[in-house]
């Protein structure tokens, strides 16, 4: 069963809208359209970027479990404006950050999360960015190397492809190479358009990293 089968099938369980907010200051920014499962909250929302570059801003809810375990994914829900200046629910995605996990480094007792989480490279630096038309992701596929993904909407498949992927090689602090590294320390492999299309709901990080 997927996760957003899931998701579906919470959001019709409920009785009325979950509505819970991790922080005060998101109530400026909250919409009553938004909703989330019981025993999630949401946890930040994106309310200043026109994501599918149809001149309406939109809005971007990030949630989770109020009580975020191991193997646990943070969901990030898509609201778009229409011209009446309503928000209506356009998708919502979960594969956009890597797995939770508490510890990423000591073992546990599961032996498919460990062999998930031991894959992951720095995985509290991976940032996931709304701009205007776009949704990218940044993230380490081993100690050594750095990926961005671009997708761009496209109003023919109804959602955001990848138009474009940067590579760069992050040398650790003893590399004595002479390559010419950028302002941040990384050396560009290449930035390209990619060979074949594919749709950010198929986005998988784990297949990235070689799990």
């Amino acid at each position: 069963m997927s996760i957003l089968f899931v998701y579906s099938c919470a959001l019709g369980q409920q009785q009325k809208c979950n509505r819970s907010l991790r922080y005060n200051y998101l109530k400026a920014k909250f919409d009553s359209v938004m909703c989330v499962p019981n025993g999630y909250q949401i946890m930040r929302i994106y309310d200043n970027v026109n994501i599918n570059s149809d001149g309406f801003i939109d809005k971007i809810t990030c949630w989770q479990k109020v009580k975020i375990s191991d193997g646990d994914t943070v969901f990030y829900s898509i609201y778009t404006k229409g011209k009446d200046g309503k928000l209506i629910l356009y998708k919502t995605l979960a594969n956009l950050q890597p797995l939770y996990f508490n510890n990423y480094a000591s073992k546990s007792v599961d032996k498919l999360y460990d062999s998930i989480k031991r894959m992951y490279s720095y995985p509290n630096t991976s940032e996931v960015e709304f701009e205007t038309n776009s949704i990218n992701l940044t993230f380490y596929i081993d100690a050594a190397t750095v990926k961005k993904l671009f997708f761009t909407h496209s109003v023919k498949e109804k959602t955001w492809t990848l138009t474009r992927e940067i590579q760069w090689f992050v040398p650790p602090k003893s590399y004595e190479g002479e390559e010419k590294l950028d302002e941040n320390g990384r050396k560009l492999e290449y930035d390209r358009a990619p060979e074949i299309l594919l749709r950010i709901e198929d986005f998988d990080m784990l297949k990235y990293i070689g799990w």
